[in-house]
């Protein structure tokens, strides 16, 4: 793959963009394994420190509290969620700057740690976009889909049986099409994140290319979701089930008071490792996360050969 500054027309399908990651690695192997594992190993080390650090605190609180030391315990649950969110904002720029590594490499052909300033900067505002857009989408979509629900529950309490069940299923396919049309709107916007980092912004084009293709970007996006849950589910079930009982237990330990407001700190003191266990969360986690890396290819595949099927500006109609 050669460096696509002025990048090949290319034809958006939906066998082209979900397989298009499978295209870049063929063409660089090395970058793409490269990336793979330092995704992976970056991921693991932060899990792992986060699960450790929060097994603590939590602990730690859980002895305050039990010892009767309220003022300390509350102290301590603070901490906690000041640590949680302080880890999830420093994570925000790591975050960034992997994807834009990533999008550089599947948009232009080329490797490089440093896909520069402007580039990032591109790429954070399409995020912002995204955001705003999903919120917008997914508020006005949950407003239709009550009124849709409370109708349903009229229906269903004035009439029979049938109706109850009939209002069941409406409740179901309201959901459904609330789901879908919410991938379908998102679909429009998914071309700005790899656009971004193309060495241009035409943020109008991205979302006009979108909206030609939304029946092929939606059933693109609805195939990887699934996919990703797949792995997901196949992921953390293996890992649910060999320490089943461990968690059934403390779950059930702890709902056994349900009003204590140390709950939360409760499951984390028993469920997160201490630091004599922290190699071996990493040796679970790290299948993984190489597993959601490679998932998370078929992602960016499917935003960088939408954004490469743009026209060139030169091609544009006067």
């Amino acid at each position: 793959m050669t460096d696509m500054m002025t990048p090949p027309a290319h034809r958006f399908t939906v066998g082209g963009a979900l397989g298009f990651g499978l295209e870049v690695f063929r063409a660089r192997p090395g970058a793409v394994l490269t990336l793979l594992i330092g995704y992976t190993l970056i991921y693991v080390v932060m899990a792992v420190g986060q699960f450790v650090l929060f097994g603590e605190l939590a602990r730690t609180g859980v002895q305050a509290a039990d010892m009767g030391d309220a003022a300390e315990a509350y102290a301590l649950s603070l901490q906690f969620s000041s640590a949680s969110s302080l880890i999830s904002l420093l994570g925000l720029p790591l975050w960034i700057w992997m994807e834009a590594v990533w999008l550089t490499l599947f948009m232009r052909g080329r490797f490089t740690l440093w896909p520069g300033w402007a580039g990032i900067g591109r790429l954070t505002l399409s995020g912002l976009i995204l955001f705003g857009v999903y919120l917008a989408a997914f508020l006005v979509l949950f407003f239709v889909i009550m009124i849709g629900i409370v109708f349903a529950m009229l229906a269903a309490e004035s009439g029979t049986g049938d109706s109850a069940v009939a209002a069941v299923l409406v409740v179901i396919a309201l959901c459904l099409i609330g789901g879908l049309g919410l991938v379908a709107i998102l679909s429009v916007f998914s071309g700005l994140p790899a656009h971004a980092l193309s060495g241009r912004f035409d943020i109008g084009g991205a979302i006009r290319a979108g909206r030609r293709h939304v029946v092929g970007l939606t059933v693109s996006w609805v195939l990887f979701l699934i996919l990703y849950m797949l792995v997901m589910v196949v992921s953390y079930g293996a890992i649910a089930f060999s320490v089943g009982d461990q968690v059934a237990n403390t779950f059930e330990m702890v709902l056994q008071n349900p009003e204590d407001p140390m709950n939360t700190m409760r499951l984390y003191a028993l469920l997160m490792p201490g630091v004599d266990q922290a190699w071996i969360t990493a040796l679970v986690l790290t299948p993984v996360m190489f597993s959601t890396g490679l998932v998370m290819m078929i992602g960016r595949g499917i935003s960088a050969k939408l954004a490469l099927s743009m026209p060139n500006p030169s091609e544009k109609a006067p």
